[in-house]
């Protein structure tokens, strides 16, 4: 349960704000009584071209007598605009209007509004003012059409238990699940977390979570910071063209450019961490900007709060992006991302102490990941640029698991030590084309040089010797290309299609992929019918992973395996509905093939079930035979924030399988055939300026249950280690996921200022979900570990310049 001291330190900072607000409201009686306003600022370009417009009318709908309209660098200022949820009309003759709606303008930070405007295929009209609609979910990306949409940081911060994580957010959009609470991995339409991709400023990155393993794709903690990001992509199948090396879903990522008018910062400090975050322009002249942000924390604060085991994790990260645009030589961004976590645990040697709870496990686990890079944009002609990247990264983690009494019947599995390093050096070029209102098309490579640095090991006590499941390192290239078209046919009628093309040259294996989707728009209607082909290499140490037996020359037997391989086909419709709502379902269809599996007729040993590379411990040789199926419906109803409130509910029904060596057809271990849930919040202003207000959120959630195979307990007991039944593998359902998550915030804009006071907390009712079992030797017997229970994050951040 939640304990009285929580909820007196909300109480705290809530009278520390209280007091700081009266200070400041009190200094002098002028600022009582003047009205609070802010500017609002950014750049508006083309959709197609990234071209800037000139002469965009940017209009305040609330007030039409603020407006303003862009100079010839497309760039804009709306002064005096009212504190509070403003929306905002663009129009320009000859082109779409677009508005954005209800987003919140503070007093502590000025608003930076940078959007893209499609040309209009219609006769060109004058341009009037009325209020228009825009789908706020449209991916930026204008190549994607179906499966993917955009998110901002708002919503990282807004929805309940979220925790300003982008991989937690995306839990509430439909065909995305959790795959357990521990961590922010996720499940997208029956796929391994494994198949996800992570990109930032258009090139691919590591993995960016702590306290996480090598070929994971999420972690405990993000070390993504709402302070730097910007509106960002995700989608969950039927690629665009230009996205390669994943098979289940991507994140295109974009850090936020700083704020080039004057200097802000940010200040929060809550139960994941201290942050400080500041931006601004580098001189009173200069259009560049930078922005930084650094956190640090240590968990053990929450020992005072939940449970947290005997171990004590800590870690640190951040970020920054320095934006310079030129008058002749394009635009310049220098932009990074960086983090170190350890965790660390010494069991009492007390041995009458040592239980399943406090086991005889003493460990050493710390890793690292930065990432950095240079971007250039760079307009060969009007209506075509071309953008280069160039970034390096490196995920280095190092674990270290002992017992301080091997004859204990505690954790004799768990005496191992690794050290994994991963460099990558990458390149991108993407050259794009308007040509014309109805034609666009881009093209790119992609190069990156991996080295590797791989050790494992682990203890044998049959014969007290040190066994290699990894040791070397080396260096390969993986090369990729792509080409994209979009066409719009008609008012109606648009269709998209390309080619993207990969290779591996550690084993000479490459991959030929074509895309396509039509959309037929009408009205308020809207159906997409996508597919295409897509694949992605395993991770380095698969194909590194060493067979000996003892006595036996070391081999390799995975290294030629050949990529994974998935068609992917949806075909979706979208409506808009009365009260401001929209409508969205996809049926899709998945087919995955070359999925390495074990070359043993009798086992059920698929990679498809992997979350990292360690689930590869103590397997057979491997060969790229087996497949899998996906197949469901993902359904949406939504209502973005307006008049105060916001609601999304999402459901999916689905179907998840794979077949073995042998050909049997088996359940996936994420096939729970159903994930339902509803998010929602609403606002309140506490006086009639909007200077406070109190908002609420919550999310109810429930799942399927995760698939395990049958523990043979017989055999276990002989062997002294966990054996499972031949032929039943994934076939047991655990219990069904339910949780319910709940936050609240108050907010507070002074004339310089704006405090924030939240509170987020996941699974509220403490609900004691299952997570897994597992076969304990000591007590010859199967038990079971619960999923995390009630988990608390309360904050204070304060905006000011």
């Amino acid at each position: 349960m939640l304990h009285l001291r929580h909820w007196l330190l909300a109480s705290g900072l809530a009278l520390a704000v209280s007091n700081t607000t009266y200070a400041q409201q009190s200094s002098t009686t002028t600022e009582k009584k003047a009205t609070i306003t802010q500017k609002v600022h950014g750049i508006v370009t083309d959709a197609a071209s990234k071209q800037p417009l000139t002469g965009v009318v940017v209009i305040l709908q609330s007030n039409t007598q603020i407006n303003a309209v862009t100079d010839e660098t497309g760039s804009f200022t709306l002064s005096n605009v009212p504190l509070g949820r403003q929306s905002f009309i663009f129009k320009m003759v000859g082109f779409e209007d677009y508005a954005v709606t209800e987003t919140p303008v503070i007093s502590g930070k000025e608003l930076d509004l940078n959007i893209s405007m499609n040309e209009s295929l219609r006769k060109l009209d004058e341009v009037t003012v009325k209020a228009t609609g825009k789908d706020r979910i449209k991916p930026i990306n204008e190549f994607a059409t179906v499966s993917a949409r955009t998110f901002s940081v708002e919503e990282t911060r807004r929805y309940a238990a979220a925790f300003s994580d982008p991989a937690r957010m995306v839990q509430n959009f439909p065909g995305v699940s959790n795959a357990g609470d521990m961590d922010n991995s996720i499940v997208v339409r029956g796929n391994s977390p494994k198949g996800v991709l992570w990109r930032m400023e258009g090139i691919e990155i590591p993995n960016p979570n702590h306290f996480t393993s090598q070929g994971a794709s999420g972690g405990a903690v993000s070390m993504l910071n709402a302070n730097t990001l910007g509106n960002s992509d995700f989608y969950t199948g039927a690629f665009v063209p230009e996205i390669g090396n994943a098979l289940s879903g991507a994140f295109d990522l974009n850090l936020r450019t700083g704020n080039n008018k004057r200097a802000e910062h940010t200040v929060s400090i809550g139960t994941l961490g201290l942050e400080l975050a500041t931006e601004g322009p580098f001189s009173k002249n200069s259009k560049g900007s930078y922005l930084v942000n650094y956190r640090y924390s240590t968990l053990a604060l929450l020992k005072s709060f939940i449970d947290v085991g005997q171990a004590i994790p800590a870690y640190q990260d951040g970020s920054f992006k320095v934006n310079l645009p030129t008058e002749k030589a394009g635009t310049f961004t220098i932009w990074g991302l960086g983090g170190y976590n350890i965790a660390t645990n010494t069991p009492d040697k007390d041995s009458s102490k040592w239980d399943d709870d406090n086991p005889n496990i003493k460990f050493d686990s710390r890793n690292h990941m930065f990432t950095g890079g240079v971007s250039h944009q760079y307009f060969v002609k009007k209506d075509a640029y071309i953008k280069t990247v160039i970034s390096a990264s490196q995920d280095k983690s190092t674990n270290d698991a002992d017992t301080l009494n091997p004859a204990s019947e505690y954790a004799r599995v768990s005496v191992q030590k690794s050290g994994m390093t991963n460099n990558a050096l990458r390149a991108s070029v993407m050259y794009n084309q308007k040509i014309s209102s109805r034609h666009t098309y881009r093209a790119g490579i992609i190069g990156q040089y991996w080295s590797y640095n791989l050790k494992q090991q682990y203890f044998d006590f049959s014969d007290d010797t040190w066994r290699n499941i990894l040791d070397g390192e080396g260096n390969t290239q993986y090369y990729q290309a792509y080409i994209q078209w979009k066409t719009r046919i008609s008012e109606h009628f648009s269709a998209t299609g390309g080619v993207h093309g990969s290779y591996l040259a550690l084993n000479s294996k490459y991959s030929i992929e074509p895309r396509a989707s039509v959309t037929y728009q009408a009205n308020k209607n809207k159906v997409t019918l996508a597919a295409g082909l897509h694949s992605k290499p395993e991770h380095i140490s698969t194909y590194m992973f060493q067979n000996a037996g003892i006595g036996q020359a070391v081999t390799h037997p995975n290294k030629n395996l050949d990529l994974q391989r998935a068609f992917h086909g949806v075909l979706g419709y979208e409506t808009s509905l009365p009260f401001k709502t929209r409508l969205k379902a996809e049926v899709y269809y998945q087919h995955l093939y070359n999925i390495p599996v074990e070359k043993d007729s009798t086992s059920g040993f698929s990679i498809i079930n992997a979350t990292d590379v360690y689930s590869l411990l103590g397997t057979k040789p491997l060969v790229s035979e087996g497949t899998g199926t996906n197949y469901g419906i993902d359904l949406s109803l939504e209502r973005p924030f307006a008049n105060n409130y916001y609601v999304l509910a999402t459901g999916s029904v689905f179907k998840s399988t794979y077949t073995d060596y042998a050909g049997r057809e088996f359940n996936t271990r994420f096939n729970r055939g159903y994930t339902f849930n509803i998010v929602g919040g609403k606002e309140f202003k506490l006086n009639h300026s909007g200077r406070k207000l109190i908002g609420l959120n919550g999310k109810v959630l429930a799942n399927g249950g995760s698939r395990e195979s049958v523990i043979d307990v017989a055999k276990s007991r002989t062997s002294g280690k966990a054996e499972y039944v031949q032929g039943q593998y994934f076939t047991t359902q655990v219990p069904a996921y339910f949780r319910i998550d709940g936050g609240i915030y108050y907010k507070v804009n002074n004339k310089r200022a704006t405090h924030t006071i939240q509170l987020d907390v996941q699974n509220i009712t403490n609900r004691k979900n299952f997570f897994f079992s597992y076969y304990d030797d000591k007590s010859g017997s199967i038990k079971t570990i619960n999923q995390l229970g009630l988990f608390p994050n309360i904050s204070y951040r304060i905006e000011f310049h």
